[in-house]
Formats: structure tokens, sequence, C-alpha cells
């Protein structure tokens, strides 16, 4: 088998993972990563595909377009390529944090924040940012390698709250699903 990362996009609609997946089982593929979303009315995806090895990158690709309606997808598909081996076998051992940051919308905040990240070598696994009523909200999953020191990063981001005016929280994630679930329980023990 060879395996496949696809991405696909369109205007939203029910039944496109419907369709997509459909597309990709009759060329006998499997879908063995998935994640999806909808963002401003459109629908995102990106998966991992296990392909037959006769399977050609641009029949699967042009399958999988031909699956909506005539020019209702773009599809892009690179072959998977694992990541290279690390000196030491063993599970990930990046320690996870939530970073949540909020602020009146200003151009170019997004960028201020993820390049402070990058310059402390540390890799962005998940991202959702969104503006309501004029306030940029945006909850990041990060992945800290052993070393990194997480007290210069929170200095960083302090420094770049204090010029710039947005409020940021980086918490491990274990601190961060606590204290969250917590919330919301008390939250409902308000209501009686």
């Amino acid at each position: 088998m060879r395996e496949y990362i696809i991405s696909v996009m369109s205007r939203d609609r029910p039944g496109i993972v419907a369709a997509v997946s459909g597309a990709a089982a009759k060329l006998g593929g499997n879908i063995t990563h998935l994640s999806e979303t909808v963002l401003r009315g459109y629908f995102t995806m990106i998966m991992s595909v296990e392909a037959p090895d006769g399977l050609e990158l641009e029949t699967l690709r042009g399958a999988l377009a031909i699956a909506g309606q005539q020019g209702e997808f773009e599809v892009g598909v690179l072959p998977f390529e694992p990541e290279p081996a690390r000196r030491e076998p063993g599970p990930d051992i990046r320690e996870r944090f939530i970073l949540t940051a909020r602020c009146r919308d200003q151009r170019g905040i997004i960028h201020r924040i993820s390049q402070t990240l990058a310059d402390a070598g540390i890799n962005i696994d998940d991202f959702y940012a969104y503006i309501h009523d004029g306030e940029l909200i945006m909850i990041l999953e990060i992945g800290v390698t052993p070393g990194t020191m997480v007290e210069h990063v929170q200095s960083e981001m302090a420094g770049l709250a204090r010029e710039t005016g947005v409020t940021i929280h980086l918490q491990h994630i274990d601190i961060f699903r606590a204290t969250t679930d917590l919330q919301a329980v008390l939250r409902l023990g308000d209501k009686r």
C-alpha cells in the first residue's frame, strides 16, 4: 500500500465527507487519519489515505475531484513521507501546552505570536482563530521539546502582550483541561 496526504476544499454543504470517502473507497483506499472543519462557509479537510500500490497520484486526485459537482472540490494530493527517525526511539516526548490569546483585531498579531513561538523552536500542532465583535480570539496547541525554556517563552509572550495589548495565557495542557472542565462544572452549578 502507498500512503497519501490529501486536502479537499469547497463551499460547505452536507455530504462532502461521504462523497470523498466513497470515492476513495471505490479505488481501494482506506482513510487512516482525518481532520475536517468549516471556516466561514468553506469546508476544509485533510486526511491520510492508504491506497493500492498501482494507484497513481493523479488518478486518485482526479477521482476525488469529480466526487462532487463539476469544479466543486479543490483537491491536493502528496505522497506521505514519514518523519525522519529520531535518534532515540520511543513516544513523542514533547510537553503539550495551550496558548490562548485575545485582543481587539489588529493586523499582524497572528504573525507576531507564531514568530515568537518559531524563534523558540516550538511547533504549533493546532491553531484556531476567529473574530467576534471586533475581538480576535486564538487557541493554539503547541508541542514543547525537552530543554525548551518555557519561562523564556512566557516572558517573550508577556512582553508581546504589554506591547500590543493582547491578553495571552500559556498553560500546560493538563492544567488547561482541569481548569476549563472545572469552570464548566461550576457554571452549571450556578444555573440552579
